[in-house]
């Protein structure tokens, strides 16, 4: 299933569920002091407006700060003469997800899963909240700003420092900015305050406390978890430490109904007691684990009965016997997937379907990481037959004792559960525990998991290393830093932190202003480490350059001309390949016997083109593109002009030949003859033929062709997308919508960022079609260039930009180079991705032989 909306709810964000209000970007303008708030304060439009722009969907109808004791978020919010936030107005707000439930219940496979979701991240967890909470007297008063800070500094290392380290989106260890999780902290806090003292101030009772300690740290745990998010390029995220269900009532305080939402994940305790006595995590005694299943059971217990709206309860035997019934239900309760950044570009957006979503999870890079790390993670890659397995495994491989006492102790809970006790069948049966027997199995617990240690050194010493170093965080005193610049800085100054730029792409190493345009582009991919995430290396290897050609033509002119094609950069897939396809200074050639008088081959054009790809077979299709528009090219040229009607131009035939020549590359794609999958796949098509007297040109999709001559240049095709009207009516007039700039069926099924192609079967039922725009130019006599580009170039290149690049070099491949490195610089900040970029540079000019005929013919006329 495919889906092209978010099912984010439009929530009235004014309730007094804490945090509800604070949707997604809405921190810009959130420190503020309400000291002078009064009950009796009358709202003015301006004031609304201010409310409107702090907090989105807010409807509040009085009493704000007076505009004179404006504090630095009511500063930063829109003042008169700028538009005027909507009263009453909705926003969507992001959902934030917590699995909850026991360990060993299928949460590490789920969560492996649901991370090859497009618009969500789920990190291994390091259970902040859990192992944070009891320490939190050492820092004291976090309300000021230096425990604070060291607070967050001992939290990031921690975070850092995670059995199954955290990732960013190019794969490298998460390096917290300590000083931007700090600020959010501090703002997000300060917004909440106002809110509640806002709220008092209108119901007319007390302003309540400031917030708590677990409150400051669930608000610095909200801020790593969105960095993470972001630096991934997602949407949303998923917590996977199963014991936050403990901590129910401070996350509905700050995340509110509309936002938190809870995935229980529910097992057998037999067999999750089995699951923990054979890995080495967590308790090791089965009382100790049936213990700690029945009390988070009783934990969710409580959110089901008072919130049950939050919450989506997944059994693991079900998962068992219908993996993809069961995720699919877990995705209908999260709502529709969402285009997330790194995919708001493509060409094609098929949302993986649940199929896939469960097949790829064994492959995708959370599970590879954890299961190369610790035994525990070892079944994330395991077949079908390892997971139908683990089903009953208790009623062979658990002895009577430890069953009993299992029984015993979950007893109540699995029969609440549906989970029909063994041995234990009434209250009667259980085990009687005494004070002096429970105490014996917490000392063999304990003694359990001294072996479980010291196997683990034997067995996998790395492993346990890293969580002896993370735990050693815990470890740390208030004097002890990890960042010491950080613990030792100033204060942030709330006012400072709102009007200070967003350096965010400096620190990502990327070239922009003044730098940008020193670099030495023309020399690409020489320095491309310093404008992206890879080394020189990786990015030469993935450079194709056909350098500089020259080709005469009849009458004296010449082109010289390069080409260079730079795979693109695609963080989830380094290897895949490139995409884009291109055809420079081909002849196309007459047939040799297809006139009487023709004893051998004679050129009738020189053909340059570009292919871009997309798609599951996007390089297939290109390159299958590429391949047969030049040959049918040249087989229909030669009849065309053979049979051609007196009443029938010279550039019509060629427009008409280069039309058959694509509609049939399409439709052999189409139709599956060339043994290519082309259901969701194919590619654009734009193509330049030289003639003796024009420039023929042909398109469909959105790359280009610009004609540059010494003080003037234009595009000689148009792009095919939704952003023309004339295209849309063409696609909803056959069943297809236009909504954004994207093609989707009715159904969401398919999403196109063009309305015109070679290939996309499923695509030209709604209109999509192969049939190029066809135009011709008078062929240049002398200086003038010519270039075709894939969306790669001008999506971030504009036509002036490469038009002045195209000018300033005789060389066309000095052009070439820094036509893709300036792409590939602006695709790298603007989207930590790069889209495969391709680029054609042709110079006209007068060839050495048109000069010394024409000085012949002048000898000649003066002799």
């Amino acid at each position: 299933m495919m889906t092209m909306h978010p099912s984010w709810e439009e929530t009235d964000v004014s309730s007094d569920d804490g945090a509800a209000f604070l949707a997604a970007d809405s921190l810009d303008g959130a420190g503020l002091a309400t000291d002078s708030l009064g009950a009796d304060d009358e709202a003015s439009e301006e004031d609304e407006a201010l409310i409107g722009a702090l907090f989105p969907g807010a409807s509040f109808a009085t009493a704000v700060p007076s505009p004179e004791q404006a504090s630095p978020a009511e500063k930063a919010a829109p003042g008169p003469g700028r538009e005027r936030a909507a009263k009453n107005v909705t926003a969507q707000v992001p959902p934030v997800f917590f699995m909850i439930g026991c360990q060993r219940s299928g949460s590490n496979w789920l969560r492996t899963m649901l991370s090859e979701r497009e618009d969500l991240i789920a990190p291994h967890p390091p259970h902040i909240m859990r192992d944070f909470v009891p320490r939190l007297p050492k820092y004291g008063d976090l309300a000021v700003q230096a425990n604070l800070r060291i607070l967050v500094d001992h939290v990031c290392a921690f975070v850092e420092r995670n059995q199954v380290q955290w990732l960013d989106l190019h794969s490298r260890p998460m390096k917290f900015n300590r000083q931007s999780i700090l600020t959010e902290v501090l703002l997000t806090v300060e917004c909440l305050h106002f809110k509640k003292k806002y709220t008092a101030a209108q119901e007319d009772r007390e302003v309540p406390e400031r917030v708590d300690g677990p409150y400051y740290l669930l608000v610095v745990f909200d801020a790593i978890m969105n960095a993470m998010t972001k630096a991934n390029g997602k949407k949303i995220w998923m917590c996977k430490s199963m014991g936050m269900s403990q901590f129910h009532d401070l996350l509905l305080s700050f995340y509110g109904k509309e936002r938190l939402r809870y995935i229980y994940l529910v097992r057998d305790p037999r067999d999750v007691c089995l699951s923990f006595m054979k890995t080495p995590v967590g308790d090791c005694h089965p009382y100790a684990i049936a213990k700690k299943w029945a009390k988070l059971q009783n934990f969710a217990a409580r959110i089901l009965h008072e919130t049950p709206d939050l919450v989506h309860q997944v059994c693991y035997e079900e998962v068992l016997g219908n993996k993809e019934a069961q995720v699919a239900k877990v995705v209908e309760f999260m709502g529709a997937r969402e285009v997330c950044r790194s995919m708001r570009r493509g060409s094609v957006v098929a949302i993986k379907s649940e199929k896939d979503v469960v097949q790829g999870a064994k492959k995708g890079r959370e599970a590879m990481m954890a299961r190369r790390l610790s035994y525990q993670f070892k079944n994330l890659a395991r077949g079908d037959s390892f997971t139908k397995g683990q089903f009953r495994k208790w009623a062979t491989g658990m002895n009577d004792d430890d069953m009993r006492l299992v029984e015993s102790v979950a007893f109540e809970e699995m029969k609440r559960l549906g989970y029909e006790p063994h041995l234990i069948k009434s209250e009667e049966d259980r085990i009687e525990f005494t004070e002096a027997l429970c105490a014996d199995y917490d000392a063999e617990n304990k003694r359990l998991i001294e072996k479980m240690n010291a196997d683990l050194a034997i067995e996998n010493p790395d492993d346990l290393k890293r969580r002896q170093v993370q735990a050693a965080v815990l470890e740390k005193t208030v004097s002890e830093h990890y960042d010491e610049d950080f613990a030792l800085s100033p204060d942030v100054d709330l006012e400072d932190a709102l009007d200070s730029e967003n350096e965010a792409a400096h620190d990502k190493g990327f070239l922009c202003g003044n730098d940008a345009a020193t670099f030495d582009f023309h020399r690409w991919p020489v320095g491309a480490s310093l404008v992206g995430f890879q080394s020189d290396a990786e990015v030469s290897n993935r450079f194709e350059l056909q350098d500089t050609k020259t080709l005469k033509l009849n009458g004296g002119l010449a082109i010289t001309f390069a080409a260079a094609s730079q795979a693109g950069y695609y963080p989830h897939d380094v290897d895949k390949a490139n995409q884009d396809a291109f055809i420079a200074g081909e002849a196309v050639r007459e047939r040799a016997g297809s006139k009487p008088l023709l004893k051998k081959e004679r050129e009738n054009g020189i053909l340059f083109a570009v292919f871009d790809g997309h798609g599951p077979s996007g390089a297939e299709c290109a390159r299958m593109a590429r391949d047969s528009v030049l040959e049918q090219l040249s087989e229909q040229l030669d009849d065309s002009l053979r049979t051609a009607h007196l009443d029938v131009s010279e550039t019509d035939r060629v427009a008409e030949t280069l039309s058959r020549s694509y509609r049939r590359s399409s439709s052999l794609l189409e139709t599956g003859e060339v043994g290519i999958d082309a259901t969701l796949s194919g590619t654009t098509a734009t193509s330049l033929l030289v003639t003796k007297d024009f420039l023929h040109t042909a398109n469909v999709g959105d790359s280009r062709i610009l004609l540059v001559e010494r003080d003037s240049f234009r595009a000689l095709t148009t792009d095919h997308t939704p952003d023309r009207k004339d295209e849309v009516r063409r696609i909803e007039a056959n069943g297809g919508l236009a909504s954004g700039s994207r093609i989707w069926s009715k159904t969401g099924q398919c999403g196109t960022a063009f309305t015109r192609s070679i290939g996309d079967a499923i695509a030209k039922k709604l209109g999509v079609c192969a049939d190029p725009e066809c135009a011709h130019a008078p062929l240049p006599k002398s200086d003038a260039a010519f270039v075709l580009g894939s969306d790669g170039v001008f999506d971030f290149v504009g036509e002036a930009e490469v038009a002045a690049t195209v000018r300033k070099y005789t060389d066309p491949a000095e052009a070439c180079r820094e036509l893709v490195g300036k792409a590939w610089n602006r695709w790298n900040e603007s989207e930590e991705r790069a889209d495969d970029i391709t680029v054609i540079v042709g110079h006209v000019k007068e060839s050495n032989r048109g000069i010394w005929r024409k000085l012949r013919n002048r000898i000649a006329r003066r002799g």
